[in-house]
C-alpha cells in the first residue's frame, strides 16, 4: 500500500473511531430531532472533523510532510463543514418547532441560567 493512501486510511479509520464518540456526546447533551438524515449527517461531519490531527500526524510520521497532509486536513474540514451544514438543514424545522413564538424566555428559564 502506498504511504499517501495509507495517511488517508489511518485518518478515516481514526476519525470513524473518536468520530463516533464525538457524535454520541454530541447527542446527549442536545438530542437530534432531524430524524435519520440529521443523525447521519452529524456524524459524517464529526467523523471528518475527528479526522483532521490524524490525517496530519500519519502524514508527518510517515515522511510525507505538509504536501501531503494539509490538502487532506482541508478536504476533511471542508467534508465536515458541508456535512454539518446539510445536517442543519434537516434539523432547523424541527427546532422551530419547538421554540414556537408562544415560548419565549420564562423566569424558570431564567433561574436555570445562573
Amino acid at each position: 500500500m502506498d504511504n499517501t493512501l495509507l495517511v488517508l486510511v489511518i485518518g478515516i479509520a481514526v476519525g470513524l473511531i473518536f468520530g463516533y464518540y464525538i457524535a454520541q456526546k454530541s447527542s446527549s447533551k442536545k438530542n437530534i430531532q432531524g430524524g435519520l438524515a440529521a443523525q447521519v449527517f452529524h456524524y459524517i461531519g464529526a467523523t471528518c472533523i475527528a479526522g483532521v490531527l490524524p490525517v496530519i500526524l500519519a502524514s508527518l510520521i510517515l515522511g510525507h510532510g505538509f504536501r501531503t497532509g494539509f490538502p487532506f486536513a482541508i478536504g476533511f474540514l471542508i467534508t465536515g463543514w458541508v456535512a454539518l451544514m446539510i445536517y442543519a438543514i434537516f434539523e432547523r424545522p424541527s427546532r422551530l418547532k419547538d421554540n414556537a413564538p408562544g415560548q419565549g424566555w420564562t423566569k424558570e428559564d431564567a433561574r436555570k441560567s445562573y
